[in-house]
């Protein structure tokens, strides 16, 4: 048995340490069904294994590596996926109860892509029910915990796969974000959440596009190296795309080396209160941003002109799913399940036509910087069943903690949370930088630099009343 240090090892040491024969895909599988076995009762980050496909492809791994043959990206490296999305041959439920008995019978294309680089699946990890909360509270399982504190959300809707990377029972996390779904989670557990640009990994083959545009898979990882690495392994399209991004260079090399002198424009403005600490940690950050060397300007970008126009979307979404028994939905699905007919093609037409209007507005903002410096959400990860109670309000109270993530998935522009504080309590608090259109390069590039010279996790204190 290896040692358990290599489960805390990122994600590019294993796929290096397996191609040179240090350790064995197997031996890599044991140990973190072992640590899934010990400490996920806790956690619940996993609603369902996969260790007969984990051990085929572990098996699969190694013959390539004793052959010689071309190895993946992530050939032998043990990963888990999001239970949202299609596994061939296992269940496809959505994270509903509505879907329970649904089998996939094709992979998404992210998966199938993941197969291809050689990753070895461990299984599928929580997420509540149609990703529609930012936090992994549904009916189907139990609530995903932060491996922080276990009395705090783990947060949603990738909450299971952030736990699992954070808590090192997987080596790197496959995740969706719809408003913040893979951003939200990685800021509340610590760790580094990477959405795509739109197109850069197709939705297909099941969906054309995936709410409107608005979601797409991505990453959630250890390292910002870790993240670029996944979307390598990830990102393409498929004949027909409604959009794709083409790929000039790996993401890796972009997190593998410094940045130019960048315009970084910050701001912790938006449309609900920001907590006085992660204001305090962007705003530390942004100093630390000009101390290399950055031109760092504070700028204002209308961040609430969005609110109303996603929520038709959403809306509208679970009104599309083939949904024959609504008694066993969620509270929330079912409300927007009964609105969605209030709303006909023509305002979802005029919702969508009037969300790229702002988009135009907002992308403009890039005319005057290179990437853009936010908090992740206006405050740390709240206790389990505290957010999203009253469906009345529910809706509201989300955008408000996503009042930063939610506006580049209208926009389509790529957007990382990085890991660059712990508040006073002892809770993450993650900043995000968004890029330029199809730009994941840059905000990589100058993620991995705070990263390497910003102390993460570092204990802010305001001083703000």
């Amino acid at each position: 048995m290896i040692d358990d240090a290599w489960a805390l090892k990122p994600a590019l040491d294993q796929a290096r340490a397996i191609a040179d024969k240090t350790i064995k895909p197997g031996e890599l599988v044991e140990l973190y069904y072992q640590r899934i076995g010990k400490i996920d009762p806790d956690l619940n980050a996993y609603v369902l294994l996969t260790p007969e496909l984990a051990e085929s492809q572990a098996a699969a791994a190694e013959k390539r590596i004793m052959r010689g043959q071309r190895l993946g990206l992530l050939d032998g490296v043990p990963i888990s996926i999001k239970e949202t999305a299609a596994l061939a041959g296992y269940r496809n439920s959505l994270g509903s109860l509505v879907f329970e008995k649904s089998i996939a019978q094709v992979d998404s294309f992210a998966i199938g892509r993941l197969k291809d680089e050689g990753a070895v699946i461990l299984g599928k990890t929580n997420a509540p029910e149609f990703g529609t909360r930012p936090v992994t509270e549904g009916p189907m399982f139990p609530p995903a915990r932060n491996p922080i504190d276990r009395s705090r959300t783990a947060g949603g809707s990738s909450g299971g796969a952030a736990a699992a990377v954070a808590a090192s029972l997987c080596a790197l996390g496959h995740g969706g974000d719809g408003g913040g779904s893979i951003r939200i989670p990685a800021s509340c557990c610590g760790i580094v959440g990477l959405k795509p640009s739109r197109g850069r990994i197709s939705s297909g083959p099941l969906f054309g596009e995936d709410w409107a545009g608005l979601s797409t898979s991505g990453v959630v990882a250890r390292t910002v190296a870790d993240a670029a690495l996944g979307l390598d392994a990830m990102a393409g399209h498929l004949p027909g795309d409604p959009y794709w991004a083409e790929i000039p260079e790996p993401f890796l090399s972009a997190a593998q080396r410094q940045p130019a002198t960048l315009r970084v424009g910050w701001t912790i403005d938006a449309p609900a209160p920001v907590d006085a600490e992660v204001a305090a940690s962007v705003e530390a950050v942004a100093a630390e941003l000009a101390r290399m060397g950055h031109r760092v300007s504070r700028v204002k970008p209308d961040l609430g002109q969005f609110r109303p126009l996603i929520q038709i979307l959403a809306v509208t979404a679970v009104g599309a799913l083939p949904i024959t028994n609504p008694e066993l939905l969620d509270p929330l699905n079912r409300q927007m399940l009964d609105a969605a007919p209030q709303s006909t093609a023509v305002d979802y037409l005029k919702a969508l036509t009037e969300l790229h209007q702002q988009a135009r507005r907002l992308v403009a903002t890039w005319e005057q910087i290179d990437v853009l410096l936010t908090p992740t959400l206006t405050y740390p990860a709240p206790t389990l069943g505290a957010l999203g109670q009253d469906v009345n309000t529910a809706s509201a109270d989300f955008l408000d903690w996503l009042s930063f993530t939610h506006p580049f998935n209208c926009t389509g522009q790529p957007a990382i949370s990085v890991p660059m504080a712990m508040s006073t309590a002892g809770l993450p608090i993650g900043v995000q930088l968004v890029g330029r259109p199809h730009d994941e390069y840059t905000i990589l590039s100058l993620g991995a630099q705070l990263e390497a010279e910003v102390k993460p996790l570092a204990a802010v204190h305001s001083g703000r009343s």
